[in-house]
C-alpha cells in the first residue's frame, strides 16, 4: 500500500526496449529443455493449509540457518497466498524455530496489537495490526495461532516495519500513555495526530494522487508537514525526558517505549512522502522500513529469526533491475521498458547476503479482488511464454522451484538466469496484469512458488477496531 496508489516510474532504461528483451529470453534453452528442467526440479505443494507439513520437508535444509526468510505476492488480494503463507509461517515457526512474523504494515501498530493481544479477539488483533488488504478469513487463521502460541514457551512474536499510518488505535494507545503521565498532554496529543492525518488526505484528495508534480500540491504537503512536525519533535523530547517514568507502563516490555519514539519520528516521513514524485516516494518508503526492520532485529529482538509478509516488489533481492512497460504500453508494442526502484529487500539482501531466503508467489488463473474496492475480478490462464506458463509444466497444481543455487546455471536450467515475463500489480494498480514485468529469476529470489488456480480472500470486516474503541472512551 501507498499514498501514490498508482505506481508510474518516470525513469526510463535507456537503449532497453522489448525487442532487446525477447533477444536475451530467447538465448535462453528451448521451451522443451525449461520444461525438462521444471519437471524433474519442481517439488509439488500438496495442500495450502494442512498442518502436516510432510510436503515442506525439503525447504529444511534450505532454511534452517537463514536468519529472514521472505513470503512475498505479486497481487495483494489472494486468498490462496493468505492460506499458503499462513502455513508457511506455522512451519517455519513449529519446525525450524523461526521467532517473529513482521508484515509491512505499521510497526508501532502491529506492536501494541500484539502487546495487548490478551485483551483482543483474533480478528480485532488482525484488523488493529496491518492494512486491510489482508483482513480475511484466509489470514485469520494466522493471528488465531498467534494468540495460541503466546501461550507457550516459544511464542510467534508480531511486529510490523511500514512507517505509515495504519489505524487510529495506535494514537489512542501512545495518548493513553502519556495520559498515565500527563492527561493533558495526551489529549493534545491525540488532537493533534489525528487532525494532521485529516489535514494530509483532504491536500491528497484535493490535488489528487498524481499530483507530484504540480508545486501547489507539494506546497499544500510541505505546510502540512511545517504545521505538525515540530509538534511531533517536540513530543519526542518529552517522552524521551519523562522516559523513565514512562517505561513503567511497560514493565515486561521496556523496549516498547524506544519503539514509540521511533513511530513518532516516523509520522512526519509519513507527511513528508506525499510530497515526492512516485520513484522517489517508494524508495523514501522502502528506506524507512529497511531501517526499521533493521533496529527490530537489532534492537527490539536481537538473536530471533524473522519472517517477513509483503508484496513481491518490497521483498525481492535486485528490484532495481526488474523492467516494466511504459504507462499505457502493453507487452509486444514497441517502447523504452523503465527500471523499478531500490527496495526494502534489496536493501536487506546488501545487507544479509546468504543469511537471507525470499520466496516469490505468483498465480496462474483465477479469481482476486481489487484493492481499494474488493470487488472480484477474473484472471486469464498465464500466456505462453510466461514465468507462470513455464511452471505450470510441472504438472502440479501448486509448483515450487528453488533458485538458490540457480544463479549461474548453465544447459537446461540456464532460462533461471534469463531475463522472463510475469504478472504483477496489487500495490500499483487495482489489477493484476499479465507479463507486466520482466526480470531475471535468479537474481530476484531463492524459491518460486506458482499456485495453479486462485480466488478472491474471503473479507472480513467485524468492527472490532470501532468495538475497542468504544471500549477504551
Amino acid at each position: 500500500m501507498n499514498l501514490k496508489h498508482r505506481f508510474i516510474q518516470k525513469t526510463a532504461v535507456l537503449g532497453m526496449a522489448i525487442a532487446m528483451i525477447a533477444g536475451s529470453a530467447s538465448a535462453a534453452a528451448s521451451p522443451i529443455a525449461k520444461e525438462q528442467w521444471v519437471q524433474e526440479h519442481a517439488h509439488e505443494i500438496t495442500s495450502l493449509t494442512s498442518d502436516n507439513y510432510s510436503d515442506l520437508a525439503f525447504l529444511k535444509p534450505l532454511l534452517q540457518d537463514k536468519k529472514v526468510v521472505s513470503l512475498g505476492e505479486n497481487f495483494h488480494r489472494v486468498a490462496e497466498y493468505s492460506a499458503i503463507k499462513t502455513r508457511m509461517i506455522k512451519f517455519l515457526h513449529e519446525e525450524l524455530g523461526y521467532d517473529v512474523i513482521a508484515f509491512e504494515s505499521g510497526m508501532g501498530d502491529a506492536a501494541v496489537a500484539y502487546e495487548q493481544g490478551a485483551n483482543l479477539t483474533p480478528a480485532q488483533m488482525m484488523e488493529l495490526s496491518i492494512f486491510p488488504i489482508w483482513h480475511s478469513q484466509e489470514t485469520l487463521g494466522l493471528y488465531e495461532y498467534i494468540q495460541e502460541q503466546s501461550k507457550t514457551d516459544h511464542p510467534l512474536i508480531l511486529a510490523g516495519y511500514d512507517m505509515q499510518f495504519t489505524t487510529g488505535y495506535l494514537t489512542q494507545f501512545i495518548s493513553d500513555w502519556i495520559s498515565s503521565l500527563d492527561p493533558a498532554r495526551g489529549k493534545q496529543f491525540y488532537a493533534f495526530e489525528m487532525q494532521g492525518i485529516t489535514d494530509l488526505y483532504a491536500v491528497l484528495n484535493k490535488y489528487g494522487i498524481d499530483s507530484d508534480n504540480n508545486p501547489e500540491f507539494k506546497a499544500a504537503i510541505h505546510q502540512v508537514k511545517d504545521a505538525y512536525a515540530p509538534q511531533y519533535e517536540k513530543l519526542v523530547q518529552w517522552i524521551t525526558e519523562h522516559k523513565q517514568e514512562l517505561v513503567k507502563s511497560f514493565p515486561d516490555n521496556p523496549k516498547l517505549a524506544d519503539m514509540m519514539i521511533r513511530v513518532l519520528k516516523d509520522r512526519s516521513k509519513f507527511i513528508e512522502m506525499a510530497a515526492y514524485d512516485t520513484r522517489e516516494s517508494y524508495e523514501f518508503r522502502d528506506r524507512a522500513m529497511a531501517d526499521n526492520l533493521e533496529w527490530l532485529m537489532d534492537v527490539m529482538y536481537p538473536g530471533k529469526k524473522f519472517i517477513l509478509w509483503a508484496h513481491n516488489d518490497h521483498l525481492a533481492k535486485s528490484t532495481s533491475t526488474i523492467l516494466n512497460p511504459p504507462i499505457g504500453e502493453s507487452n509486444g508494442n514497441s517502447g523504452l521498458w523503465q527500471s523499478s526502484f531500490k527496495s526494502m529487500g534489496e536493501m536487506m539482501h546488501e545487507r544479509l547476503q546468504d543469511d537471507m531466503y525470499v520466496i516469490g508467489l505468483y498465480m496462474n488463473e483465477g479469481q482476486a479482488s481489487e484493492i481499494s474496492t474488493g470487488q472480484t475480478f477474473d484472471i486469464s490462464p498465464m500466456p505462453r511464454g510466461s514465468l507462470e506458463y513455464t511452471l505450470m509444466k510441472s504438472g502440479y497444481r501448486n509448483t515450487y522451484i528453488d533458485l538458490s543455487e540457480a544463479k549461474d546455471a548453465t544447459g537446461a536450467a540456464a532460462w533461471l538466469s534469463r531475463p522472463v515475463f510475469a504478472a504483477e500489480d496489487g500495490m500499483v494498480d487495482e489489477v493484476i496484469h499479465p507479463m507486466s514485468m520482466n526480470f531475471i529469476p535468479a537474481e530476484q529470489y531463492d524459491g518460486i512458488l506458482l499456485i495453479d488456480k486462485v480466488k478472491a480472500p474471503t473479507t472480513i470486516y467485524k468492527g472490532g477496531f470501532k468495538d475497542q474503541m468504544q471500549q477504551q472512551k
